[in-house]
């Protein structure tokens, strides 16, 4: 996790210090861009590695074994959107909205819900504690006003920018999507916060909490989009490093929790 670490402090400073000699001379921006880029690409394509083999290691009929598959191509999916996106990084020191990229990203989130709710489901079967159904409206309900209230704020600014018509779609899609994929997300978190202390209990708080970082670089992205805030940017390339190394981690953890 070193390198994660390594990355978002880097991040970080650069918001914080952008006129530091450091962020002028020895590594400036497009440098920093190059860098989140390789490295949400590789804790991408070794998050999904790693979920595949957390799948085969379960044996068939296991019902957690469809979720590590939908998150393995949710990851795949995500992989692909940040490969589109990477010669724009690379070479134009840009990242340009909208592409062909976000048809990826879109399409991982239907892949990321359901590997939630199978999760969900194989959590019931084997008897965890996820709550009366009561607890499980209360807190989808409470989920779904909290929520409800950030992506209006978020919309606001969309709506008054203007601009194309699918730079706007794009940009409401997000965090609505967000939101449809907090609300299973709250209650695998109330089984992940049950079981802390324990090696299970430590690979759902590294998996969850990436989601939960996931969520937050999308509505950073689209607030900061509608905005034109770009000096923002190292903000929403930190946030997103953050999601995709932690997610990485908790597949990887699950993975040594299997091979043991």
């Amino acid at each position: 996790m070193a390198p994660l670490g390594l990355g978002v402090a880097v991040c970080v400073g650069w918001a914080a210090f952008p006129s530091s000699g450091f962020y002028t001379d020895v590594l400036p921006p497009h440098g920093i861009l190059v860098l989140a880029s390789a490295l949400k690409l590789a804790y991408l394509l070794g998050g999904a590695a790693f979920a595949f083999q957390c799948r085969d290691l379960l044996e068939p009929g296991n019902p957690a074994r469809p979720a590590w598959f939908l998150l393995s191509l949710g990851l795949l999916s995500t992989f692909a959107g940040q490969l589109c996106l990477a010669p724009f990084q690379l070479t134009r020191n840009e990242t340009p909205f909208p592409t062909v990229a976000d048809m990826f990203f879109l399409l991982a989130y239907p892949l990321l819900v359901a590997a939630l709710l199978v999760l969900l489901h194989a959590y019931r079967e084997a008897g965890f504690p996820i709550g009366s159904v009561a607890e499980r409206v209360g807190i989808v309900a409470g989920v779904g006003i909290v929520g409800f209230v950030v992506v209006v704020a978020i919309l606001k600014p969309v709506a008054a920018a203007g601009g194309a018509l699918l730079d706007r779609v794009l940009t409401v899609a997000y965090p609505v999507l967000d939101l449809v994929l907090l609300l299973p997300l709250a209650l695998l978190l109330r089984v992940a916060l049950r079981l802390r202390g324990s090696r299970a209990g430590e690979v759902w708080l590294l998996l969850l909490g990436g989601i939960v970082f996931l969520c937050a670089g999308d509505a950073c992205f689209a607030y900061f989009q509608s905005l034109g805030e770009v000096h923002l940017d190292p903000y929403v390339h930190g946030t997103y490093l953050l999601a995709y190394g932690l997610i990485a981690g908790g597949a990887h953890r699950q993975l040594e929790l299997l091979k043991a």
